[in-house]
C-alpha cells in the first residue's frame, strides 16, 4: 500500500528533478545544492501543507542526511569525508533520475535511501543517528 498522495507531487517531482539535474551536471559543489534543494523543499512546504505526508516529507531529513556527511555525521571519515558526501549525493541523484515517477517510485527511493543512510558507519553506538523511517 502505498502512502496518501499529496496533490503537490507532480510540483515536489519537479522540483526534485531540477536540483538533480545540476547535481549530475558536476558544474556545482553537490553538497551545496543538495542545501539548496532542502530549502526549496522548505519553502513548498510552506505553500502546500500536504507536502509534508508521506514519502514526500521524508525527503528533507533524508537529503538533510547526506549533506551531514560532510559534517562528520553519522561517521568521520577523515580525508574522505568530502569524496563519500559527493558520492552519495551523485548516487542518490542518479537513482532519483532513474526512478518511476509517481507515489509508488517515490516511496521506492525513500525506502531505498533510509536504508543505505541506516547503513553508513555511525558514531551512535551503531544506531543511526537519526531514525528518518518514523
Amino acid at each position: 500500500m502505498t502512502d496518501t498522495v499529496p496533490a503537490s507531487l507532480p510540483a515536489v517531482i519537479e522540483l526534485v528533478d531540477e536540483y538533480m539535474y545540476r547535481v549530475l551536471k558536476g558544474a556545482e559543489d553537490s553538497v551545496l545544492v543538495i542545501g539548496e534543494l532542502m530549502g526549496a523543499l522548505t519553502e513548498l512546504n510552506a505553500e502546500v501543507s500536504e507536502v509534508s505526508e508521506g514519502s514526500v516529507g521524508k525527503l528533507y531529513p533524508l537529503f538533510g542526511d547526506l549533506s551531514d556527511i560532510v559534517d562528520g555525521f553519522p561517521f568521520d571519515y577523515g580525508d574522505g569525508t568530502e569524496m563519500i558526501a559527493q558520492r552519495e549525493i551523485r548516487d542518490a541523484a542518479w537513482d532519483w533520475m532513474t526512478t518511476a515517477r509517481n507515489a509508488d517510485g517515490l516511496k521506492t527511493y525513500v525506502d531505498r535511501w533510509i536504508a543505505r543512510s541506516a547503513a553508513l558507519p555511525t558514531i551512535e553506538d551503531g544506531q543511526p543517528f537519526r531514525d528518518v523511517a518514523r
